[in-house]
């Protein structure tokens, strides 16, 4: 668990897809299989970066600010199981079958960016939404009904509280471009 002070970059579940999530899991009475080890909803999110001490505070802002990645949508249609010790097995929601071009040039331009003003990246991420870092037990992959999600800024956040007060507070915000347009169709001028 990331400790009071650090920072990080992210994307923030918003409350519609919070909401979504929480009913796929509340239809298959998982939220209550869970029941403690249930990620706090609040916190849910997309990590782009590792943790940063509380000095690289302005480096990150800075690096944050010269972004270049477009907005995109990230569908969430599959809850998955990861890791096989009891009470150490990570569920998430994932796009199924895929690694969304969106996400992977999202979190290659944050890597960049972030390297480019010294701060080095030990971890890659994937796409996902944590449900719990805690369950005592191994999920068959599960195909729901997609979810799309919607992502146009990051956050750069810092790790606050502890126990059932742990968030992530909002140091700043940094809107993405607007995602690309779709080539233009031209036409069968012969037809």
């Amino acid at each position: 668990m990331a400790q009071p002070g650090e920072l990080f970059v992210m994307v923030r579940v918003p409350d519609t897809v919070r909401e979504a999530l929480l009913q796929v899991l509340a239809e298959s009475g998982l939220d209550q299989a869970l029941g403690r080890a249930l990620y706090p909803p609040r916190n849910w999110h997309q990590s782009l970066s590792d943790l940063h001490p509380p000095e690289a505070r302005e480096h990150l802002r800075l690096a944050c600010s010269r972004l270049e990645a477009r907005a995109l949508c990230l569908q969430l249609d599959q809850l998955r199981s990861s890791g096989n010790t009891p009470g150490r097995i990570h569920w998430k929601f994932v796009p199924a079958g895929h690694k969304p071009l969106g996400m992977k040039l999202l979190m290659a331009d944050v890597r960049s960016k972030l390297e480019d003003h010294g701060l080095a990246q030990a971890f890659g991420h994937r796409a996902h939404v944590t449900v719990s870092y805690l369950a005592d037990r191994q999920l068959e992959p599960r195909a729901i009904a997609p979810v799309p999600w919607q992502i146009d800024a990051v956050e750069l956040v810092e790790v606050a509280g502890r126990g059932a007060d742990y968030r992530y507070e909002v140091v700043d915000t940094f809107p993405l471009r607007p995602p690309a347009q779709p080539a233009p169709v031209q036409p069968d001028l012969l037809a």
